[in-house]
C-alpha cells in the first residue's frame, strides 16, 4: 500500500466514526464498508501491512455491533483475531481483550450465549494480566458474563461475578452509582431467578434507591426498578408496597408507551392479576380495560407514524 492510499484509508476510518458520532450509523456502515474492501484490496498482510487490515476491521466490528448486526460483526472481528493468531500482525494485551469483548458482545446479540461467554472469559484473562488493570472494563465484563451464566441457570457462577462487579463499582465512587445500580439490579433479578425473594428485594431497593438519587425522576431505569420491586413483593404477598411499586412503573412506562407499549401491557396485567387476588376485582377490571384502550392506540399511533 502506497502512502497516499494509506492515507485515503485513515480518511475513511475517521470519517466514518464522525458519523457514527453524529448518530449516523447509516452513512458511518456505509464508509467503513468502503474502507474494509479497499484494505482488503491494498493492505499486503504479508508485507507487514496487517496492522491497517486489522484496524479497519475492529472498526467495523464496533459500528455493527452497535447498529445491532451481530452476526456481521462477529464475522469482521474474527476475522481481526486470525490476523493475530496468523502471525500477520502483532497485537498487543489490550488489542486482543478489546477484540474478544467485542466479539463476545456479538455473539451474545445473535444468541451464541456460550460463544460470548468463551470470549468473555478470555476478555477478563487478559485485563488482569495487566500491570494497571482497567476496573471499569472488568466489571461491565463480569456483569455480561453474570447475566449469561443467570440464563443458564449457573447461579453461583452468576453470583461470583456480580459480586466481583459490584466490589469494583463500589471501589470507584460516586461516578459509577448508576453502574452499581445495574449490578444491584441484576442481582435481585439473580436472587428472585434462584428463589431467594428477599434477597431480591433487598437488591431491587438498593437499585431503586441509587437511580432515583442520580436519574431524573420519569427515567425509564427507575420504572424497570420499581416493577422488578412490584413483581417481588407480589410474590412475598405485600399487595400494598407491589401496588405502589406497579403505578410508580407505570406512570413511568406511560410515557414511553408509544415506543415500548409490549412492557407496558405485561406489567398493567401483572398489577391487574394482584389485584384479583387482593379481590379488587373492579379496581382489576377497569385497569385491564384502560390498559388495553391505550396499548392498541399506542400501537396503531406506532405503526401509522
Amino acid at each position: 500500500m502506497t502512502p497516499a492510499q494509506a492515507q485515503l484509508l485513515k480518511w475513511f476510518r475517521d470519517h466514518a466514526a464522525k458519523m457514527a458520532a453524529s448518530g449516523d450509523r447509516k452513512r458511518a456502515l456505509k464508509v467503513i464498508h468502503g474502507a474494509l474492501d479497499f484494505a482488503k484490496r491494498q493492505a499486503d498482510v504479508n508485507k507487514g501491512e496487517g496492522r491497517l487490515l486489522f484496524s479497519v476491521l475492529l472498526d467495523a466490528g464496533g459500528m455493527l455491533l452497535h447498529a445491532g448486526k451481530g452476526g456481521e460483526a462477529a464475522n469482521c472481528l474474527r476475522q481481526a483475531l486470525d490476523l493475530g493468531d496468523e502471525e500477520k500482525v502483532s497485537l498487543t494485551l489490550e488489542e486482543l481483550a478489546e477484540t474478544r469483548q467485542r466479539l463476545g458482545s456479538a455473539l451474545d446479540l445473535v444468541g451464541d450465549e456460550e460463544g460470548a461467554a468463551e470470549q468473555y472469559e478470555a476478555s477478563l484473562a487478559l485485563l488482569d494480566e495487566r500491570e494497571e488493570p482497567p476496573w471499569d472494563s472488568i466489571a461491565h465484563l463480569a456483569n455480561n458474563l453474570g447475566m449469561i451464566r443467570r440464563n443458564q441457570g449457573r447461579f453461583e457462577e452468576a453470583a461470583a461475578l456480580y459480586r466481583r462487579a459490584q466490589e469494583i463499582f463500589e471501589a470507584l465512587g460516586e461516578s459509577h452509582a448508576t453502574d452499581l445500580a445495574t449490578i444491584c439490579n441484576n442481582q435481585g433479578s439473580l436472587f428472585w431467578a434462584w428463589d431467594q425473594p428477599e434477597l431480591a428485594r433487598d437488591f431491587h431497593l438498593t437499585a431503586l434507591k441509587l437511580r432515583r438519587d442520580h436519574l431524573p425522576d420519569q427515567d425509564p431505569d427507575i420504572g424497570q426498578s420499581a416493577c422488578n420491586l412490584a413483581a417481588v413483593y407480589h410474590d412475598l404477598g405485600d399487595f400494598e408496597k407491589a401496588g405502589r411499586n406497579y403505578e410508580r412503573a407505570l406512570a413511568i412506562l406511560k410515557r414511553n408507551l408509544r415506543e415500548d407499549p409490549d412492557t407496558y401491557e405485561i406489567v398493567a396485567s401483572n398489577y391487574a392479576a394482584m389485584l384479583e387476588e387482593s379481590g379488587q376485582e373492579t379496581r382489576a377490571a377497569r385497569l385491564r380495560q384502560q390498559t388495553g384502550k391505550r396499548v392498541t392506540k399506542a400501537r396503531r399511533v406506532r405503526e401509522n407514524s
